[in-house]
């Protein structure tokens, strides 16, 4: 668990040793977290390169026929709104991009490795792709994140609690104390009947995917709303879980629940990180309940 805020600099080397430290080998194999499919590392090690091979990486998502169907699904959905109807890899590659179609691949990768079953999980699911779509949306009007980085965040911040799910069998008693709990930390609660969290076990799938240092730091932090305050945090991090308690309000009234806990724990500040008055949060809370609506998402 993290310590107090007393001193900025000892956080952040807190925060990487929990992470990127010997300790998080260990989480690696008690957890039973997925290694990451050679593919997805080829297919980074790929796009990684200053000149890389289409046709390579064409091969490479094209290499699982279940994979290829869905990523082409969800390409000509709605939430892309594309001119011209893609099919094939190599076009949807180049209406998108390379970063676009490798997280969208990572994204079904990811819901292959992991267990999808019960109806938690199912809701896992769908909030995961709403708010993937929604903090790739804000990314794009409100700039300071790359909307890739954003949307790749969005996929995986909370891509612990599946893994804690599998781990603990009362978990689900726990995830349900922790979103109706109104003062202590999300994760905090999570320590305390389990001694471990979802933000920092996910922090450590993303690592060993190969998920950039900065988004590692935001995932394990995206439940301490402390990080507004801290001028030791880069500002593409507090953006980032600024963002994501925009997406989750959102997503909250979406589904018809007026309260989020996490907003009214960390909402003010994230407003004031991203520079939005009380009304322009809330033109973006109904914009995006009604791109949910459309489908986008």
């Amino acid at each position: 668990m993290l310590k107090e805020l007393s001193c900025n600099t000892v956080v952040i080397e807190d925060i990487e040793l929990e992470v990127f430290g010997a300790e998080s080998e260990m989480a690696l194999k008690n957890f039973s977290i997925p290694p990451r499919p050679a593919t997805l590392f080829e297919l980074q090690k790929e796009i990684a390169k200053d000149e890389p091979d289409l046709n390579l990486i064409a091969r490479l998502v094209s290499s699982d026929v279940a994979l290829t169907a869905a990523l082409l699904n969800i390409v000509n959905s709605a939430s892309y709104s594309l001119s011209r109807r893609c099919e094939t890899v190599v076009q949807a590659i180049n209406m998108l991009g390379l970063n676009q179609v490798s997280n969208i691949f990572t994204s079904l990768v990811l819901r292959k490795v992991l267990k999808t079953e019960g109806p938690q999980l199912t809701r896992f699911w769908d909030v995961s792709s709403k708010r993937s779509y929604a903090m790739s949306r804000l990314a794009k009007s409100l700039k300071g994140v790359d909307f890739d980085v954003a949307q790749s965040f969005g996929l995986f911040c909370d891509v612990g609690i599946p893994l804690l799910m599998q781990r603990f069998p009362n978990y689900g008693a726990t995830l349900k104390a922790c979103n109706e709990e109104k003062i202590k930390s999300f994760t905090d609660i999570e320590h305390e009947h389990h001694n471990t969290d979802h933000a920092l076990i996910g922090a450590i799938m993303a690592r060993s995917w190969g998920i950039s240092k900065s988004l590692c730091l935001a995932i394990r932090l995206h439940h301490d709303y402390s990080v507004f305050l801290d001028p030791a945090i880069p500002d593409s991090v507090s953006r980032l879980i600024a963002m994501s308690l925009v997406s989750e309000i959102s997503i909250q009234r979406y589904a018809g629940l007026n309260q989020s806990n996490e907003w009214d724990k960390g909402g003010d500040m994230a407003s004031g990180a991203l520079m939005l008055s009380d009304q322009c949060v809330e033109d973006w809370i109904n914009q995006l309940c009604e791109d949910f609506s459309d489908g986008k998402s």
